[in-house]
């Protein structure tokens, strides 16, 4: 377990996101949280010392917008960081210490760091407000989410339009967190129909391993 890094022994730039009127929690590359602010407190309900050395996956269960788990310890933000790319924002389902549903647009911070940590993410938080008036499957007048289906038949880039609604189905449940055997079993298919299945996803997306396919559907914003 971390300890907890108080504001007063901190390092500066994390003393310096203290304060700030923006929340923010920052992980490391285990995807072990490090750091929350105050305003993050307020908004989430862990103190600092409360969310140091959890993951953010168990701490917070985030989601996407159609409420499929995207958080797990195979982190694609993290994925994406080890590879040195660039990591836009995108909207997360948190949840908070008191059990209620947290709707905010996540920025990520890349901060290179001296070893033994080559990196850390600070995670900025900007909530969202859900209008009670808005028209069922609406928020705030806007059109309701797309599947990750249409977000796939859709996108501008040639391999994710390659696969097929099962293969969409099948990229959703990696990016939840879900291992091939528990895949075969929810969709009551073989273990080896599941295997070929994400060798297919890989293939088509050009990609060499789960954690670089869902890295791949986070950054085309296909879930």
């Amino acid at each position: 377990m971390l300890k907890p890094v108080s504001h007063s022994d901190s390092p500066p730039l994390f003393a310096a996101l203290a304060l700030s009127p923006d929340p923010v929690f920052v992980t490391n590359r285990l995807n072990r949280v490090v750091f929350s602010n105050a305003s993050a407190e307020r908004l989430l309900g862990y103190t600092n010392e409360e969310a140091v050395g959890l993951s953010c996956a168990e701490l917070f269960e985030g989601c996407d917008g159609n409420g499929n788990r995207y958080c797990s310890e195979v982190c694609p933000v993290n994925q994406m960081a080890v590879r040195h790319e660039a990591i836009r924002h995108f909207v997360l389902r948190l949840r908070a210490k008191d059990g209620r549903t947290v709707t905010a647009e996540v920025s990520v911070l890349h901060l290179i760091a001296p070893p033994p940590d080559p990196f850390f993410l600070a995670h900025i938080l900007r909530p969202q407000e859900i209008s009670p008036a808005a028209p069922p499957g609406g928020r705030d007048g806007l059109d309701p989410p797309r599947s990750a289906l249409t977000a796939a038949r859709e996108s501008p880039d040639l391999r994710a339009r390659r696969l097929t609604p099962r293969e969409v189905e099948i990229l959703a449940m990696l990016a939840a967190g879900h291992a091939t055997p528990t895949i075969a079993a929810r969709l009551h298919i073989s273990r080896l129909t599941a295997r070929n299945h994400v060798q297919n996803v890989l293939d088509k997306l050009e990609v060499h391993s789960k954690s670089e396919a869902v890295a791949f559907a986070f950054q085309k914003r296909l879930l």
